[in-house]
């Protein structure tokens, strides 16, 4: 068998692989602190054997490796040295392929001793890992030690403890503890305030960059001290009190599927609440608004504010690297905040063991930084960039909403570049599918495609920026909107997609059609009948001017509107179009309306005078009042033909065309403004729809009109139009609204999709 690679992997279900994971890892750490502690309290140097975990053979050989750092460093620092090779003799399972690591480690302690060390030394020891070591010496300084838990820093934290006062600050209670940091609830003296003071070992790297970010879902950090007498950081930040998604992914385990609400996110904060003594708040607009909601929207609308947060820091040029629920601390009304920021490991970003991120950051990370975190992975950190932290984040909220994540846990038994390459295998392998249809049953449409995308192992297919993600996770909770993105197959508005211009023409065509019968029996009756030789010149003229018009004014319309109707049916051009690109069209289908309703009425206006004018050049005369009448109904006739074909083509554009050019990311200022204005000028519209044909009735009475029955057929046409006017008009609205929401700038109104918002509203 070939030692240094896994053996006996095993793929443990999700539902346990994050119970053995951290039980793996807790016994290895207890076990690395125990021996440390041996060394410092024993006169002569402990045996290693003694600390391994036996019952465990998941911990065994990590336990091994960390042990052996452990006592490298005792072993040189008091001089009496040992080689790795020593360790091989009492330890066979270790010589057959040293870890990389542990090779490293060597190479670091002889050094930082004063030993004379080369690398040609090491490539003649241990020729299976010159490249891998050769790879880790020159991304980082042979100063920079991998091992999990050193000696100096077990011990630095050991006496760091609540009520004593450290620099600038008053430890008042713990709050969480690691085998690397201890996190306090502290007062800091100077600014009189409370603050979160993280204390972890000064392990001789350069100082991290801290961005002073301002966003109100990431932990703001204060800043950083430095204690070099007792080797220790102190990182100040923002306390939030409210416990961290942990505990609310505990909190859902403990709930069945059927009942999981909002109120798993509250119980978990109040807990937290209790615990440090504080008190609900009184004022707390989350908690009504999500307390009974269901899960999934609970889980969207947190992942889309740490979408946002994760956009703010990567626009800033940091990564987080470090994506888990441990890491994202919620406030007491149940709001988000990453934490955290750029303090995150991968052996060659660094310098320190994996065994940091086992059964934690590891679950979380994408391929290719498992593939930056290998020290037998030729992949560089600097080729991560914001799409690994979605992909964690990805994983995150699976978490939150099933209770266990993506992928099993493996089984770890071997070394860790053998263990981070069967991770980087399962991610490649992709979700289950069947796992995600059957989890997916009560989350809203499209949340399942989001989290399909989020995890892809392929970054170029996963979202581009976490504004993106942000936006389509937010239209999860707007359903309207969803059902114009997405209509189902049979929809009518998927239909419309797929015949346009047919759309055009009909929305078009038969407002007109209609005023010209009204218009054409309308004129018969009250002015044609009685002019000699009139009929057969007014049917010639109606025929020549229609023949003109209709195919003047749909050829005009057809030719405005063929840019959107080439694209809304051709969905691979679409994703292909720029942000610019995809604009324009927008912009341009919310004009087609006013398009259809300029054309028809220039064209009505056009007729008004034709018509009297050529039946005086038929007839040889043609009173007064003849004139007065054929340009009162042609032109009433006008703004009614241009009052429904606005309604029909702006309902059609706005309901069908323009949700397909509508990619989340490409979503402006401009876009909302564009909507506002139609909504605004649709109401004008209406008001045409309905005034024009009861005022019509009016005018043509008090001119005299002796068509009663077109009169009345006019007026109760007008009825039906109004009705069928007001539909579309409502339809328009509703449409008109969702859409905006997906475009609102960052804390409209419309933003949240509530009811205070009404486009174009007066």
């Amino acid at each position: 068998m070939v030692q240094g690679q896994p053996t006996n992997k095993k793929v443990q279900t999700p539902g346990q692989s994050s119970q053995q994971a951290a039980s793996t890892w807790t016994i290895l750490s207890a076990q690395v602190e125990a021996f440390i502690e041996a060394w410092e309290s024993a006169a002569q140097p402990p045996n290693l054997r003694e600390f391994l975990a036996r019952d465990e053979p998941a911990a065994h050989r990590l336990t091994l490796i960390e042990l052996v750092k452990v006592d490298l460093e005792y072993r040189w620092r008091r001089k009496t040295p040992r080689l790795l090779e020593d360790y091989f003799g009492e330890f066979p399972e270790l010589a057959e392929r040293p870890p990389p690591d542990l090779v490293y480690e060597e190479y670091h302690i002889r050094a930082a001793a004063g030993d004379a060390v080369a690398m040609e030394e090491y490539a003649r020891r241990f020729p299976g890992c010159a490249r891998e070591l050769a790879r880790l010496l020159g991304l980082h300084a042979a100063n920079v030690s991998t091992a999990m838990i050193g000696p100096r820093s077990a011990l630095a934290l050991a006496e760091v403890q609540p009520g004593e006062q450290l620099d600038d600050f008053d430890l008042l209670t713990q709050l969480g503890k690691g085998a690397f940091a201890s996190v306090f609830l502290a007062r800091q003296k100077s600014m009189q305030r409370l603050v979160a003071l993280k204390v972890s070992a000064d392990r001789s790297q350069e100082p991290q960059t801290l961005a002073q970010f301002d966003h109100e879902h990431i932990v703001r950090v204060y800043d950083q001290r430095l204690l070099p007498d007792r080797g220790l950081r102190l990182l100040y930040m923002q306390y939030v009190a409210g416990g961290t998604l942990q505990a609310v992914v505990e909190s859902v385990r403990r709930t069945p599927e059927s009942e999981r609400t909002g109120q798993a996110l509250f119980e978990a904060v109040d807990d937290s609440l209790v615990q440090r003594g504080e008190s609900r708040p009184s004022d707390a607009p989350l908690r009504e608004r999500f307390a009974e909601a269901p899960w999934a929207e609970v889980v969207c609308w947190l992942g889309a504010r740490l979408a946002r947060a994760l956009d703010y820091a990567h626009r800033h040029g940091v990564l987080h690297r470090d994506i888990k629920p441990a890491n994202v601390l919620v406030s007491a009304d149940g709001s988000p905040k990453l934490a955290d920021f750029n303090i995150s490991f991968s052996s060659k970003l660094a310098g320190a063991s994996p065994a940091a991120y086992f059964g934690g950051s590891l679950a979380y990370m994408s391929p290719e930084q498992l593939e930056a975190g290998n020290p037998a992975h030729e992949r560089l950190p600097e080729s991560l960039d914001g799409r690994s932290d979605l992909y964690s984040l990805g994983v995150l909220l699976w978490e939150l909403l099933t209770g266990t994540r993506p992928f099993p846990d493996i089984e770890a038994i071997g070394n860790w570049p053998e263990l981070l390459s069967e991770m980087v295998t399962r991610r490649q392998a992709g979700i289950d599918r069947a796992s995600l249809a059957q989890a997916s049953r009560r989350w809203p449409p499209g949340l399942e495609r989001i989290l399909a995308k989020c995890l892809d192992s392929d970054r170029e297919r996963r979202f581009a920026s976490g504004a993106e993600l942000a936006r389509s996770l937010e239209l999860c909770l707007k359903p309207a909107a969803q059902r114009l993105l997405a209509p189902p197959a049979r929809n009518w508005r998927r239909v419309a997609r797929r015949f346009p211009t047919v759309g055009i023409v009909v929305a078009a065509i038969l407002p007109n059609a209609l005023a010209a019968v009204f218009n054409y029996f309308y004129n018969s009756l009250e002015i044609v009948e009685h002019l000699d030789r009139a009929r057969d010149v007014f049917w010639t003229t109606q025929i020549v001017i229609n023949s003109i018009a209709f195919p003047l004014g749909l050829g005009l319309a057809l030719a405005l509107s063929r840019p959107v109707t080439r694209a809304v049916g051709d969905a691979p051009r679409i994703a292909t179009m720029t942000a610019i690109e995809l604009q324009k069209l927008r912009q341009r289908c919310l004009r087609l309306g006013h398009f259809a309703a300029w054309i028809s009425i220039a064209l009505w206006l056009a007729a008004a005078p034709a018509y009297p004018m050529a039946i005086r050049l038929g007839v040889g005369s043609v009173p007064a009042s003849a004139y007065l009448h054929f340009v009162a109904s042609l032109a009433l006739c006008g703004l009614i033909a241009g009052a429904y074909p606005f309604l029909g083509i702006s309902c059609l554009s706005v309901c069908s065309f323009y949700p397909a050019l509508v990619r989340m990311e490409t979503m402006t200022r401009e876009d909302f403004q564009a909507l506002g204005r139609l909504g605004r000028a649709s109401w004008l519209y209406l008001l045409l729809a309905a005034s024009v044909p009861m005022l019509s009735v009016a005018i043509l009475s008090l001119v005299g009109s002796k068509a009663h029955f077109a009169l009345a057929i006019l007026a109760s046409g007008g009825v039906a139009g109004l009705a069928t006017a007001f539909l579309l008009f409502r339809m328009l609205h509703a449409d008109l609204a969702a859409l905006a929401a997906l475009a609102a700038p960052p804390g409209d109104p419309a933003e949240s999709g509530t009811d205070s918002f009404r486009i174009g509203s007066r």
